[in-house]
């Protein structure tokens, strides 16, 4: 006796839940039926999703006026000339490179103070955004 309310029990859920998700038909959202297409987030239709054409990213870095090498060269020039014919800095073999306004000081000083110095002259050159002090003392401290 058991065993048949517990057949007829089971049977009466399996029919409860295989009726869960039908509706009537015509009734939109039902599977195999027109209605309402189901709406997929992060996908475009039919495949994988493309990227937006004016998608800009939050943490990207904002591009800054792009130089040119002969700008770059002109830029160094500026920055040399600054160094060597100022008084209260002696730069021994000095080299300086430009890139895009990032100007790289590479050479000897006597003191701590010039290669201070130098970084403040190279700083004040129009045209320049940022130094790279690589000035190496060789004496004094």
């Amino acid at each position: 006796m058991k065993r048949i309310v517990y057949v007829i029990a089971a049977t009466v859920a399996a029919t409860t839940l295989a009726s869960c998700g039908q509706r009537e038909p015509g009734q939109p959202g039902q599977p195999g039926q027109p209605g309402t297409p189901k709406q997929q987030f992060g996908a475009a239709p039919g495949g994988m999703a493309k990227p937006a054409d004016n998608f800009q990213s939050s943490v990207a870095p904002k591009s800054g006026p792009v130089a040119t090498p002969a700008a770059d060269r002109e830029l160094s020039n500026k920055v040399k000339n600054a160094l060597t014919t100022s008084n209260g800095v002696e730069i021994g073999a000095v080299d300086v490179a430009a890139a895009d306004g990032v100007v790289t000081i590479n050479g000897t000083v006597q003191m701590p103070a010039e290669k201070d110095r130098a970084a403040l002259l190279a700083l004040n050159v129009d045209g320049v955004r940022s130094v790279v002090n690589n000035l190496v003392v060789i004496r004094g401290s």
